[in-house]
């Protein structure tokens, strides 16, 4: 086929063979991704240099065969390669820098990457086999073979083989783990060097079977290693792996690791944290509830970092109010601690917020208000400085007219509703005339005193918000604090006068009547859960109201809440 193609181009066999496609693709380039064997052949009795081309994307002939997955077409160029390398190495001794099984592409994969990437478990084992140190070169992403492999579960492709340590970015055990492959994690186990490594953040296996949160792997690990090797093994941002499994949420790992250490005050990372500072920074509630529920680790709660933050302090800073509300509602955290600094927790939610706070710092403040957390002088200082830069009656201006038209609306319809009641007047020459036609009807009862309740309420909002303009921050602020309660009983209030009218006019229907309360009474829930939070001080000392709000609070998180660890 070449010979005819020669004889019809006028060009020699060779300038075919070298005659690239405007991708780089050379004839043995083609031929290898089409598994055409002729060419190959031929290319090993004529041409065998041709084997080290590339393409524009840094392939060579035996790259695209190893991505196809032509395990014959790979082991025909390994064989003429190895023939011809035989006879480099005898003529010059930097032959490693043309060894076709170690040549990269613009990735920096060999052949051995290509083939692991896309599943070819056995072309894998082949090229091992040719070159087993192949294993440990890496491409631009820092992943070793050895680690491609370890990933996709290929434990043949090491089977057997003495399994160097020299492992930078990508950790092949943590590769094994990811892939979830029992088989290379049981080889890997059995790998003293292996158990004992570190990748360049200075971390074990255990600490990746911790982050990964592996329960399995874990208990699996631990039967390797000797014990006390949880206190003892920091990686170089002073982390123990029950600090990674704290930090990632993984109670089983969290638990499992504390059954196989001495004591949990001992368990602290370069900052002097222990699992609960840990699991507040990072908004684990799960761990932080099961430190609170276990008497065993009552020591952990009150405990400073280097820094002197508890973990109240550090929930706080990071804005998680799911914890700081739970801690703040636990008899045996100290509120009253300060860090290095001389700030207590409430100091530090001060110092951070921003002049115009989002929902969720307002959320994580809010408890410590109502727990009664002092304020240091230090602190004091710096709320007065806050109050300063954000004390802007602007900020409150809009918040007033916008209730002030919502109560002005709801007064309007209540008081036009009091006139044209569901059934009309009574018409007749007798005592009724010009009385209600159902004002016996219970349902009419219900309506008047939702409907005079709506009005009244939503009159002395409107009254108390023009007080509001006068312009006092003070009394903006009083203000706002009663004309959100009433302004939600006007809105609950109106809402059920009108389902109240509705079912009466339509009464004589029975199914019809059923309806209009089946979709009423539904909405009017929802009404209500909307409202309560809104109507229900979260800040209040009061007991009784602290305990009140705590079930609004929480549907205001649920609300609110856009991460798992909420």
């Amino acid at each position: 086929m070449l010979d005819r193609a020669s004889a019809a181009e006028h060009k020699t066999v060779q300038e075919i063979l070298l005659t690239a496609t405007p991708a780089g693709n050379t004839c043995l380039h083609v031929a290898a991704k089409h598994a055409n064997k002729d060419v190959v052949d031929y290319v090993r009795a004529n041409y065998p240099p041709l084997l080290l081309n590339k393409n524009y994307n840094g392939d060579t002939a035996l790259h695209l065969a190893a991505k196809a997955g032509h395990e014959s077409i790979v082991t025909a160029l390994v064989q003429i390669h190895r023939h011809s390398i035989s006879f480099r190495m005898s003529q010059r001794s930097e032959a490693d820098e043309n060894n076709l099984l170690r040549a990269k592409n613009e990735r920096g994969n060999t052949a051995l990457h290509e083939a692991l990437i896309h599943g070819w478990d056995s072309i894998a084992k082949y090229l091992i086999q040719y070159d087993p140190a192949g294993l440990y070169i890496q491409n631009k992403k820092g992943e070793s073979a050895f680690y491609l492999a370890a990933k996709a579960g290929f434990a043949n492709c090491f089977q057997g083989r003495h399994m160097d340590v020299g492992f930078e970015e990508n950790f092949p055990i943590r590769a094994a783990m990811e892939g979830k492959s029992e088989e290379v994690l049981e080889l890997m186990y059995e790998n003293p060097s292996i158990m004992q490594s570190r990748d360049v953040e200075g971390r074990t296996p255990l600490h990746h079977a911790a982050s990964l949160g592996y329960l399995e792997v874990v208990r699996d690990l631990l039967k390797h290693y000797t014990p006390g090797a949880n206190e003892r093994n920091h990686d170089e941002s002073g982390s123990l792996p029950i600090h990674l499994a704290s930090k990632g949420g993984h109670l089983g790992i969290v638990e499992l690791l504390l059954q196989h250490s001495y004591d949990a005050e001992e368990l602290l990372d370069n900052s002097g944290r222990n699992i609960l500072h840990v699991a507040a920074e990072n908004g684990r509630y799960n761990i932080v509830s099961y430190v609170l529920k276990n008497p065993g680790l009552e020591n952990l709660i009150n405990m400073k970092d280097k820094h002197g933050s508890t973990p109240l302090h550090l929930a706080t800073t990071h804005w998680h109010p799911k914890i700081v509300s739970a801690l703040t509602w636990d008899n045996r955290v100290d509120i009253e601690l300060v860090d290095d600094k001389g700030m207590t927790a409430l100091d530090t939610a001060e110092c951070h917020m921003s002049d115009n706070p989002p929902f969720r710092q307002r959320l994580t403040w809010a408890p410590l208000v109502a727990a009664g957390t002092p304020r240091s002088m230090s602190g004091k200082t710096i709320r007065r400085q806050t109050s300063i830069r954000s004390s802007n009656l602007e900020n409150y201006k809009d918040r007033v007219n916008t209730l002030l038209l919502v109560a002005t609306l709801v007064a309007t319809v209540t008081f036009a509703a009091g006139f044209t009641l569901p059934g009309g007047y009574n018409s007749s020459d007798t005592d009724l005339a010009g009385m209600a036609t159902m004002i016996k009807h219970k349902g009419f009862h219900l309506f008047i005193f939702c409907d005079t309740i709506a009005m009244y309420s939503s009159i002395v909002v409107v009254v108390a918000l023009i007080w509001g303009q006068l312009g006092d921050l003070a009394l903006v602020i009083n203000v706002l604090m009663w004309a959100l309660p009433l302004l939600g009983i006007a809105l609950t209030m109106m809402s059920m006068a009108f389902m109240a009218g509705v079912f009466l006019v339509v009464s004589k229907i029975r199914w019809l009547g059923t309806i209009v309360l089946v979709i009423g009474i539904p909405f009017l829930v929802i009404l209500s859960i909307l409202l309560f939070p809104l109507c229900t001080p979260f800040t209040s000392r009061n007991p009784v109201l602290r305990y009140v709000s705590y079930y609004s609070y929480y549907l205001v998180l649920l609300a609110i809440s856009n991460e798992p660890t909420d």
